[in-house]
C-alpha cells in the first residue's frame, strides 16, 4: 500500500526535469492550489530528488506553504525512475480534450458560480470556450432605411430589456431597471469626435468640450444612482482632450477610479497625429459605499491582450496584414505598407462596421463581466451602440439592461441579438414581436 508523508518543499529538489515550464503556468497551478487544496501528492525518492511534480512544488514554495504531500518511490532501481519519468511526461501529453463535453462543463460551473480563474485556465481560453464557435455576432447587421423601433419602446429580449430613451433622462433608467439596481456597468459612449458613417452621424458625438462634459456628467450622474455600492463600472473612452474629459466627470459623479485599461486593437486608426491611434482606453472603478466586488483573481494587467488573426478584413475590398509596427494593406491591386509608429497593446478589432465604428469586440467585454459579476446578474449599458455588452452579457448568463437613444440603433441591437438567441424580441406595449411590429409599420 502507498504511504504519503509530509514534506517541506524545499526537502525536495529537481532532477532534471524533462519539461520546461513559463511563469504563467505556476502561476495558474498556484490559483487551483489556493482555491482547492495540495490534493494531488508528489512521487519522490528518498534522497529528495523529484520524480513527479517539479512545478507543484515550485508552486507551493511560492505560496510559503509549510508541507506537501509526498510519496516516495525507493522500490524502484534507477532504470525503473528514469523510465517512470519519461512515461509520465508523455502520458500527460497524449490525452486531447473533447471540446463540446468541456464547454459545457465550464458553463455549467460558471452557473454555480465556480472561480474559473482558479481551474489553470488562460483568459484567451476562456474566451474561446464560453465563447460561440463562430463569432459572427460581432459583426453588427446593417441598420434598417427606416427603423422599427421609436422613442420610448421597451424590448424584451428573453432575460434582457432594451429601451429607446436618452441615457441623461432618469426615465430611461426607470424604464429599463424598473425598479431593480444594477450589478456593473460596461458602456461606451459617444468620443465626441464627430464621426459620420454611412447611416450618418452617431448622436451626441459633436460637441463644445463644456458640452460634452456637461453631457457625461448628467449621464454619469443617472448611471451611479443605478449602480449598486460596491458595483463595478467600465467606461470605454477616447484619448486627448477628451479623455481628460471622461476622466473629470467619472470622478464628478463619484464613481471610485482604479485603473485606466488599455484595449490593443489589431490596426491602427490613421490620423494627422505623429502616433495612430492603435488602442483605446477603458475606465475601470467602482461606486463607492461597499467593498468592490472582482472576481477575476489577482493576476489580471491592465493591458488587454486577446488572441487575433495575422489577416483582417478592414472593409468590403481591403485587407490589413499586420506585423507589428508594419501594416500592409491590399485594396483591390493595391498595396501599401504603413510604417508609423503607434500607441499599441492587443485585441482583435471587430471587421470593419462602417455604420458604428467604435463597435467593441464581444470577448473584451466577456472577461470584464465574468471579473465583476456572477451569472444572473444585472449588467447596465446606457450607451447601447452596436449591442456588443448584450451579446456579452447573453453569452455569459447576465441579465442585460440597455438604454440606446437612436432608434435605428436600436433595431440593429434587436437584430444582432435575435441573431445570436434565434429566439424574437418581444415589444413591451404590444406583445408583438419585432418582425410584428416591423409589418404592422
Amino acid at each position: 500500500m502507498l504511504q504519503v508523508i509530509y514534506w517541506p518543499p524545499a526537502q525536495l529538489r529537481a532532477d532534471s526535469p524533462l519539461r520546461r515550464h513559463r511563469e504563467d503556468d505556476c502561476r495558474r497551478l498556484e490559483a487551483v492550489i489556493g482555491a482547492y487544496g495540495f490534493r494531488v501528492p508528489i512521487l519522490a525518492l528518498a534522497d529528495g530528488r523529484i520524480i513527479d511534480g517539479h512545478l507543484r512544488v515550485a508552486a507551493a514554495t511560492n505560496l510559503g506553504l509549510a508541507e506537501v504531500p509526498v510519496i516516495l518511490v525507493d522500490d524502484l532501481s534507477d532504470t525503473q525512475v528514469r523510465a517512470l519519468r519519461l512515461a509520465l511526461n508523455r502520458l500527460g501529453e497524449l490525452a486531447k480534450w473533447d471540446v463540446e463535453t468541456l464547454r459545457a462543463e465550464l458553463a455549467e460551473l460558471q452557473v454555480l458560480d465556480v472561480d474559473l480563474d482558479a481551474l489553470g485556465f488562460s483568459e484567451a481560453d476562456l474566451d474561446h470556450l464560453l465563447g460561440q464557435p463562430s463569432d459572427d455576432a460581432n459583426e453588427p447587421p446593417d441598420p434598417p432605411a427606416t427603423p422599427v423601433s421609436r422613442p420610448g419602446d421597451l424590448w424584451r429580449l428573453g432575460d434582457h430589456r432594451l429601451y429607446i430613451g436618452d441615457a441623461t433622462d432618469p426615465e430611461s433608467y426607470a424604464r429599463v431597471l424598473d425598479g431593480a439596481e444594477a450589478d456593473m456597468v460596461w458602456t461606451d459612449p459617444p468620443y465626441n469626435v464627430a464621426y459620420s458613417g454611412k447611416a450618418g452621424r452617431i448622436m451626441n458625438d459633436d460637441m463644445s468640450l463644456q458640452d460634452f462634459g456637461d453631457f457625461l456628467l448628467r449621464a454619469f450622474r443617472h448611471v451611479y444612482s443605478a449602480l449598486r455600492p460596491g458595483g463595478a463600472i467600465y467606461v470605454a473612452h477616447g484619448g486627448g482632450i477628451n479623455g481628460m474629459a471622461f476622466h473629470r466627470t467619472f470622478l464628478e459623479a463619484g464613481f471610485r477610479l482604479s485603473a485606466d485599461l488599455v484595449w490593443v486593437k489589431n490596426v491602427h486608426v490613421l490620423s494627422r497625429g505623429d502616433y495612430h491611434h492603435k488602442h483605446e482606453l477603458i475606465l475601470y472603478g467602482w461606486r463607492p459605499g461597499a467593498p468592490h466586488r472582482f472576481f477575476g483573481g489577482r493576476r489580471k494587467a491592465t493591458v488587454e491582450e486577446i488572441d487575433h488573426p495575422a489577416i483582417s478584413r478592414l472593409s468590403d475590398d481591403a485587407i490589413c496584414i499586420d506585423a507589428g509596427e508594419d501594416v500592409l494593406v491590399i485594396r483591390g491591386r493595391d498595396i501599401s505598407i504603413d510604417m508609423h509608429p503607434t500607441t499599441i497593446i492587443r485585441e482583435a478589432k471587430p471587421l470593419a462596421n462602417e455604420d458604428h465604428p467604435t463597435t467593441k469586440p464581444v470577448p473584451l467585454i466577456e472577461r470584464h463581466i465574468r471579473n465583476s459579476s456572477r451569472p444572473g446578474d444585472l449588467v447596465l449599458d446606457p450607451f447601447g451602440g452596436s449591442g456588443s455588452t448584450l451579446i456579452a452579457a447573453h453569452r455569459q448568463s447576465r441579465r442585460a439592461r440597455v438604454i440606446e437613444l437612436d432608434p435605428k440603433y436600436g433595431d440593429v441591437i434587436l437584430l444582432r441579438w435575435q441573431r445570436e438567441a434565434a429566439a424574437p424580441a418581444v415589444h413591451a406595449a404590444s406583445g408583438r414581436s419585432y418582425e410584428e411590429v416591423a409589418d404592422a409599420q
